[in-house]
């Protein structure tokens, strides 16, 4: 069954719950003051940038949902034929475990610091992701942590957390 077949319904619904999602993040973004010596994007330049990124994959997605089941119908086939649980469950379960492997990271950053925190979020998408684990996972991961320090910390100038772990905390 090609991609195609497996759109439907749980797009739809992803879709909304995305723009809901979107809505409320960036009304919270809105509220994040603004300083006197921020540079011309300002503090909510990022935040605002990635709610208007998730409003429109929820708009995508619910296009892509409505014009698919659109297309069905004209064809004289049925979008139940077409759609099974079996089909579109395996990938919202994908979603749902990035997600929380996310979750994990956002909750643990600040105990264990971004180099820690960032190997370790990058060896557990890479190992959900079907990788091996192994010598060249674990070498990947640490070393993404490192090269990300560098380029945000040091190269870029941006604070990243330490970690309390790490403080005597």
């Amino acid at each position: 069954m090609s991609v195609r077949g497996r759109i439907g319904g749980a797009d739809l619904v992803l879709g909304i719950v995305a723009l809901g999602a979107a809505a409320g993040y960036l009304y919270e973004a809105s509220l994040i003051p603004e300083s006197l010596l921020a540079d011309p994007v300002g503090a909510t330049g990022l935040p605002l940038a990635i709610g208007w990124a998730m409003a429109n994959l929820g708009v995508i997605l619910c296009l892509r949902s409505v014009l698919f089941r659109a297309g069905n119908e004209t064809a004289g086939e049925s979008v139940a034929a077409t759609e099974g649980p079996s089909d579109a469950m395996p990938a919202h379960l994908a979603a749902l475990g990035l997600l929380a492997i996310l979750a994990t990271y956002v909750v643990v950053l600040p105990y264990a610091g971004y180099v820690v925190a960032t190997a370790v979020l990058i060896g557990a998408v890479a190992r959900f992701s079907g990788a091996p684990f192994g010598r060249d996972l674990l070498l990947v991961a640490i070393a993404g942590g490192v090269v990300l320090w560098v380029l945000f910390d040091s190269m870029l100038d941006i604070s990243l957390p330490i970690g309390s772990w790490w403080q005597g905390r």
